[in-house]
């Protein structure tokens, strides 16, 4: 994995963030993409930079608050000899010794759930759209496909950053789809390459929305529904492999349930296996149930008849 890309300069900076350059591409391309969409739908192209700019402020913002959800037991735990869990992590910047802080852990450049980013960035854009008394729908749309294209190559980045969002060990020898990781936390051991599995399914649905739904015809909200359904089942399936801890555990959860340090990652991930649905499978199942109440209360497979 290759975290940063070393650049020679006199200020000791360590270098490039690939996860940055790879974040900072994934805009730019649905910067590109978007406003085409806009105005191929008869749709006001001039919003594209906001909508651009509010999906990332949304992104940090949400994603960073869901990072924090998912780490909770980790920054507010009982440590004796400190001034209460919920004390101690507000007022000391790098929280409990061994324990990831609040703050720092808030302001950090890693820790980013990609579904807090969603669903905070929706909500910013939902803002705008009524603040500017804008068509939803249609909007929503003609964001599908720089969205789904934004979020293959993120995934690329969490890859080649080797960041930690990766499965747990396997004894499968799948080329491409099992490696043997040596990233953020690195273990030695193989392990299912989530990301990768995640990015090449968002390439294959922009793929379908770019090049075949969005000529359909399609009634409005029908793509984002769409959307909804596509990627929630994609990321349901995808967290039966990946390291994350049961919201509520089905079965009795591993021994060891939060990623240690480098040592312990072989013995960490060599015992880890699938317990109940995370955070994100849940918003997952949301994401489906909402996306199938589009579908079927609006009609949604039916097209719009076209004039001649």
């Amino acid at each position: 994995m290759l975290d940063r890309i070393p650049i020679p300069n006199p200020f000791g900076w360590e270098g490039l963030s690939t996860f940055s350059l790879l974040m900072m591409l994934a805009f730019l391309v649905g910067s590109y993409l978007l406003p085409k969409e806009l105005e191929r739908r008869k749709l006001d192209p001039s919003h594209s930079d906001w909508l651009i700019f509010l999906g990332i402020l949304g992104t940090l913002i949400g994603a960073k608050i869901f990072f924090i959800f998912e780490i909770w037991d980790q920054v507010f735990i009982d440590v004796p000899g400190y001034d209460g869990k919920y004390t101690y992590p507000l007022t000391h910047w790098n929280g409990f010794p061994g324990h990831p802080g609040l703050w720092s852990s808030l302001f950090s450049g890693g820790g980013l759930v990609f579904f807090g980013g969603l669903l905070f960035g929706w909500l910013f854009i939902t803002i705008y759209f009524r603040h500017h008394k804008l068509d939803i729908g249609a909007y929503y749309d003609a964001v599908v496909p720089a969205l789904s294209m934004g979020y293959a190559i993120g995934r690329l980045g969490c890859f080649v950053s080797g960041d930690g969002c990766y499965g747990f060990a396997t004894d499968a020898r799948i080329p491409f789809f099992v490696f043997d990781f040596h990233g953020a936390h690195p273990s030695g051991v193989p392990v299912w390459n989530t990301p990768v599995m995640e990015s090449i399914m968002a390439f294959g649905y922009f793929a379908y929305f770019q090049f075949w739904a969005r000529y359909q015809n399609f009634r409005k909200w029908s793509i984002g529904a769409q959307f909804l359904i596509i990627h929630g089942f994609a990321r349901l399936i995808i967290e039966f492999l990946r390291v994350n801890k049961a919201v509520i555990p089905f079965i009795d959860p591993p021994t060891l349930v939060n990623i240690p340090d480098a040592n312990g990652n072989p013995t960490f991930l060599t015992g880890y296996y699938w317990h109940g649905f995370s955070q994100s499978q849940y918003i997952s199942i949301a994401l489906i149930l909402f996306g199938v109440y589009l579908l079927v209360s609006k009609k949604l497979w039916l097209k719009e008849e076209t004039t001649v």
